[in-house]
């Protein structure tokens, strides 16, 4: 599910096309994401990224104060991205909130794996300092809060059980969470084996999340 070295390659290569077209701070964001998807979210630095861009190592500060500020509209951009593709598989859905739920949150979960290197900066917190952490609050809660209002709307329509809206967000974000941590680590071939594919197993563990809902048919 990762993208291949020669996507990244097209996407450094693009980035430093935008730049030289005056879009730099995209240009920046993409070289970013190269970054991480390489090296991992640690080895982002304002010095590694103007290189892969092709400017000058003072260029990504005419966008970005400093490295918080430039993991900050990574993450930003990524959660925007997310919520995109979740907003119109819930469109997508036939027309009942329990459907449009499960869509939202299968594209949550196909989103984190086609875009690996975004996932582990959205959810990478360790890499900010104190300010940092808490200009990142008000994006990461936004996924949360989304969730506890779907899980509201089917509460009250009788297809959830009762119990707290908060709290089984949660639940359901951290079993995610971890199951998509699995995958991009490329853990599950080795816990599971040949037999199972990705889809499989993805269906396997949303059905049960919603399962673990008393979820039922409007």
């Amino acid at each position: 599910m990762e993208p291949s070295h020669s996507l990244w390659k097209w996407r450094v290569t693009a980035a430093k096309e935008k730049y030289h077209h005056g879009d730099l701070r995209a240009a920046l964001l993409d070289a970013a994401l190269a970054v991480v998807n390489e090296v991992g979210p640690q080895g982002l630095s304002m010095r590694e990224v103007a290189r892969r861009a092709g400017v000058s190592h003072a260029a990504p500060y005419r966008h970005f104060a400093d490295r918080d500020e430039l993991i900050l509209a990574v993450v930003e951009q990524g959660f925007n991205l997310m919520q995109q593709t979740m907003q119109a598989q819930k469109a997508a859905a036939p027309d009942d909130p329990l459907n449009q739920f499960a869509a939202s949150g299968l594209a949550y979960v196909n989103f984190a794996f086609e875009h690996p290197a975004y996932y582990q900066v959205m959810f990478s917190g360790d890499l900010l300092s104190s300010t940092g952490h808490l200009s990142l609050r008000h994006t990461s809660r936004e996924a949360l809060q989304e969730m506890v209002a779907n899980i509201e709307q089917c509460q009250r329509l009788g297809v959830v059980r009762a119990g707290d809206p908060v709290l089984q967000a949660l639940a359901i974000l951290s079993t995610i969470h971890g199951f998509v941590s699995l995958v991009n680590d490329n853990r599950i071939g080795h816990l599971l084996g040949n037999p199972y594919s990705l889809e499989n197993v993805r269906d396997a563990v949303l059905v049960s999340i919603f399962e673990g809902l008393g979820a039922t048919p409007a």
